[in-house]
């Protein structure tokens, strides 16, 4: 019995000397709504109190809606709003966020050969999917050949000084694809700066994760099975373990359209290059990346080129990203490609 006891002593003395340190047991929370969309927070460091969450979460509301100010085309007066309705040659100051955003955005455009372009925003309302909402009919070949003729990356410029310009009347920026991720990386610089390094940070199922879940260990981030019955977070294909890293995914499956006509449905991620949806593919995209910016670009830019091109394209173009491609077979089951470093981070 003493040897027992001795042993059952040792076991509780090591069990608090290996518990990690700064780590709360459960997470603080923190959820609300921007950018057209839900956020949550998630705070493990065991320091912060109750008391301290709502000064936390001015300083978070405070980034989304200095974004909102940015870069929501909902929003007359925004930035983006302002440039879209500017006379072409009249080079317009910008913030250095919004500028940052733009500028990543316009490599990403040229580095995937125009698979992502943020100047969709024509099409985007064309398909139905703008402020101006759905439309009954799917658009003709001569609408889309039309919208077309203003839509291209290299109609807009962004000089050293951060003054935005663009070419031509009607081109227009729409920033969607890439907003929420900066969302989250700006929220999560907020909570750093503010001296917390256990947290997790979701903007419309856009994810970074930096230090430790409650608990201990990596954060787990789940990755949904793309059907559109189920809510996000029932049906999960993958379980991610991450830290000090971001996350995001594209698909097709919560936002998409039927033309009353003829039955056909269609979703809200456009091939830049053809001015129509994406057909060849039905399922969803993740990609794991440094910044969420740079994940939530890229989510969009390889479900327009397809796992073929996209897997090939990827290490080349951003060395170091991850991506998972789930695709929807003729008979409903999944079919996953993905890069060889995607699976070391699942369960």
């Amino acid at each position: 019995m003493l040897w027992v006891g001795a042993l059952l002593a040792a076991l509780f003395i090591w069990g608090i000397y290996r518990r990690p340190t700064g780590v709360r047991a459960e997470a603080l929370r923190m959820e609300g709504l921007t950018m057209g969309t839900t956020w949550s927070i998630r705070i493990a460091d065991a320091r912060v109190r109750a008391a301290d969450v709502p000064a936390l979460r001015a300083r978070v509301e405070a980034v989304f809606a200095e974004i909102n100010r940015q870069m929501s085309t909902y929003d007359p007066g925004s930035e983006i709003s302002r440039f879209n309705e500017a006379p072409p040659d009249s080079p317009l100051p910008v913030s250095s966020a919004f500028a940052e955003v733009v500028r990543f955005a316009l490599v990403l455009a040229e580095r995937s050969g125009g698979a992502f372009d943020p100047t969709v925003a024509p099409l985007v309302e064309l398909w139905g999917f703008g402020r101006s909402g759905p439309r009954e009919r799917t658009p003709t070949g001569e609408e889309i050949e039309a919208v077309r003729a203003v839509v291209g990356f290299r109609r807009v410029g962004l000089d050293a000084e951060n003054r935005l310009s663009k070419e031509a009347a009607g081109v227009r920026l729409d920033l969607n694809a890439v907003a929420k991720g900066y969302g989250v990386d700006a929220a999560a610089r907020a909570l750093e700066e503010a001296g917390l390094r256990n947290f997790f940070v979701e903007v419309g199922g856009e994810v970074v994760a930096r230090g430790e879940r409650a608990g201990g260990g990596p954060w787990r981030i789940g990755v949904d099975r793309p059907r559109p019955d189920a809510p996000p977070g029932v049906v999960l294909e993958r379980v991610l373990r991450l830290s000090n890293i971001a996350v995001a995914t594209s698909g097709d499956y919560r936002n998409f359209r039927r033309d009353e006509a003829t039955g056909e449905i269609y979703a809200h991620i456009f091939d830049p290059r053809t001015g129509r949806p994406v057909r060849r593919m039905a399922g969803s995209v993740t990609v794991v990346a440094d910044t969420c910016l740079v994940a939530d670009g890229l989510a969009t830019a390889l479900y327009v080129m397809g796992p073929e091109e996209g897997l090939e394209w990827l290490p080349r173009a951003f060395p170091g990203c991850e991506a998972l491609f789930l695709l929807r077979r003729d008979d409903g089951s999944i079919e996953e490609r993905a890069t060889p470093g995607f699976a070391a981070r699942t369960e």
